[in-house]
């Protein structure tokens, strides 16, 4: 790591040292890919929709140079993957976040006073950091990313093991009696989750949500709240697909594709063990994380980034989500109608999120309005506008609409872009000079074209006063969906993590 102090080529150096660093073994820098030596990080071709090109290919020319490919970045380090085994962050399946080595290195790499993760998940940046000591703050929108960061802040801040112990097993016990649930504690069904569980399992699940609205210690009912809803799909007859739930044949609905689950856990089977594994991980969090809560703002980073005060932070490490279309509020559905949500609050959620599904509207007219005219919209709606790539890029669908899969792709890459802007001029008002932002985010294709995801923000990012020192790209991107791959062939999209410095001006 650089001792030098020296903001200009000093983060360069500290970045490259992380990276080759990253696992337990060292990178040869040889087998490090520099620009357009890798098919991933080659040149827009032709369009196959017989679009121009000529804004994407200058937009390439112009951070070629900073694409390097690193053998060292794999998917389990930029994921949730990494997270499988971990304490606290092992207890819900949430694939929306990334692991706790890319956190811990990335603080160790530029050691920053003040962090904030404004699509924070879990809650994996904050925690780590506020477990450092570090003024830490998180803003998430999804309920079910809320519950389980405040239950792993709770776990590793007071919560007595003993205590949970008695608690885990009062609930189960409740569980098996032969009492019968009241009828207002049955389980809240919108029409996404109907016939999700069996009839036992319902019986069950009305007797835990009767439970719990009886007790009253506020650590304790956190912790056993988070302990039912991270057990929802194992008990249900659902599996998490990518942006949707798969079904086993068992619910009685009508199915395209047959799923089996196999052996199916009762919940008081499931609760056991859930249990006894967040009883394990009470001292490690402590450990790990006891130096303090961190703040975990709740609600839309597009309404609550506004508030936070100039140069208030001095890195950003976050991981917004991909413009790909998936619908987290069918991802998560059990778990939203376990915490209350029915098909109002479902709608609600899914409009106020960053734009990254087909039924998303615009929220440009919105946010406007909430921001009465601020300089801070009016920057980043010019930002958008000129950004003369993502407009080439938008043209070209426009073009070919009536042959898109879904139209409003158009509409979700509009309202994706420039709530990005937004976001991005924000950061811009909120990191310090010679403050630093990670991010990491994907590339996506709608009908062959190649959207660059990675280029367009950083461009952003130029626009309002960082320097892109470089995005680094994974070995292996991802493939296309099939039905692209069928009519434009297949081709590796790139998977990067940003680095951007706070300079003194915007460019």
């Amino acid at each position: 790591m650089s001792e030098s102090g020296d903001l200009g080529g000093g983060l360069s150096y500290v970045i490259h040292t992380f990276l080759v660093d990253y696992t337990s073994g060292m990178a040869d820098p040889a087998l490090m890919t520099i620009g357009g030596d890798s098919d991933q990080c080659s040149p827009p071709s032709e369009s196959p929709n017989g679009g121009a090109t000529d804004e994407r290919r200058s937009l390439h020319g112009r951070f070629a140079s900073r694409l390097i490919v690193n053998p060292e970045l794999t998917r389990k380090i930029v994921s949730h993957q990494g997270n499988k085994t971990e304490p606290g962050f092992r207890w819900l399946k949430y694939k929306e976040s990334f692991s706790h080595t890319l956190v811990e290195r990335c603080l160790d790499a530029t050691n920053p006073a003040a962090v904030l993760d404004p699509f924070a998940g879990l809650g994996t940046v904050p925690l780590i950091a506020s477990g450092r000591g570090k003024s830490a703050r998180g803003i998430e929108i999804s309920p079910v990313g809320v519950e389980a960061g405040q239950a792993i802040a709770t776990a590793a801040n007071g919560l007595a093991r003993a205590d949970f112990d008695e608690a885990a097993r009062d609930l189960q016990k409740f569980i098996s009696s032969k009492e019968d649930p009241q009828p207002e504690f049955e389980f809240p069904h919108v029409r996404i989750t109907e016939k999700a569980f069996s009839e036992r399992t319902e019986r069950s699940l009305a007797l835990a949500r009767q439970y719990l609205a009886n007790v009253d210690d506020p650590s304790l009912k956190s912790m056993l709240n988070l302990a039912c809803l991270s057990v929802l799909e194992q008990i249900s007859y659902t599996r998490k697909d990518g942006q949707y739930l798969r079904w086993d044949n068992r619910s009685g609905r009508t199915l395209r594709a047959r799923l089996n689950k196999g052996p199916i856990p009762s919940l008081t089977e499931a609760l056991s063990e859930r249990c006894g594994e967040i009883s394990d991980d009470i001292l490690p969090l402590k450990q790990k994380f006891g130096g303090g809560r961190p703040s975990l703002l709740v609600g839309s980073c597009l309404e609550l980034l506004r508030r936070l005060d100039d140069g208030s932070c001095d890195m950003v490490l976050t991981s917004p989500p991909y413009a790909n279309r998936y619908d987290y509020t069918r991802t998560y559905a059990l778990e939203l109608a376990w915490l209350g949500f029915d098909q109002t609050k479902f709608a609600s959620l899914r409009q106020r999120m960053l734009s990254a599904t087909v039924e998303n509207h615009s929220k440009r007219a919105e946010l406007w309005k909430r921001y009465n005219g601020d300089l801070t919209i009016s920057a980043a709606q010019t930002i958008y506008e000129q950004q003369g790539a993502l407009h080439e890029l938008l043209d070209t669908l426009r073009d070919v609409e009536g042959q898109l899969g879904n139209r409003h792709v158009i509409r979700l890459l509009e309202g994706y872009f420039f709530e990005m802007a937004l976001v991005i001029t924000e950061l811009g008002r909120i990191i310090r000079p010679g403050g630093t932002v990670v991010m990491v985010n994907d590339n996506v294709r709608y009908h062959g074209e190649e959207v660059p995801v990675d280029l367009i923000l950083s461009d952003f990012a130029e626009s309002v006063g960082f320097r892109c020192e470089r995005i680094d790209v994974l070995p292996r991107g991802k493939g296309n969906a099939s039905q692209q791959m069928g009519r434009f062939g297949r081709k590796e999209i790139r998977k990067c993590v940003y680095w951007w410095k706070r300079t003194n001006v915007a460019s």
